[in-house]
């Protein structure tokens, strides 16, 4: 991937959030986690959206991981302990690519969530 002018670091949440969801062990974590200081945003889904596309640089080494997403998602509630979303992590040819926030209910969500209302499940 090639560097566009319009891109940026990741944010501190952002760090926050993909640090949480990558925490977890699972083949290609680590990898994956080295990752995260070269990685920039270089899209948001929407204009109000907080799920980014992200991109890796050539240079930085590639998990060992298929395309897709990760088996790594964090369960998101609201403050009243209500489920509210979940966020999700895309790679794509073994670098990060994608943070995704869905959501459950009628009003999709601008801003990530506080890490502390995130609880990270590993599948598979």
């Amino acid at each position: 991937m090639t560097d566009h002018p319009s891109s940026r670091l990741l944010s501190p949440l952002e760090l926050k959030i993909f640090g949480k969801l990558l925490g977890s062990e699972f083949p290609g974590a680590a990898e994956l986690r080295n990752q995260l200081p070269k990685a920039r945003v270089k899209g948001h889904w929407g204009a109000d959206s907080p799920s980014i596309d992200v991109e890796v640089p050539d240079s930085v080494p590639a998990a060992p991981i298929g395309d897709g997403v990760l088996p790594a998602a964090g369960t998101v509630v609201d403050s009243s302990g209500d489920l509210f979303g979940e966020l999700l992590i895309w790679v794509s040819d073994g670098r990060l690519s994608a943070l995704e926030f869905t959501w459950y209910g009628d009003t999709p969500p601008t801003e990530l969530p506080d890490p502390g209302s995130v609880t990270v499940q590993t599948t598979g």
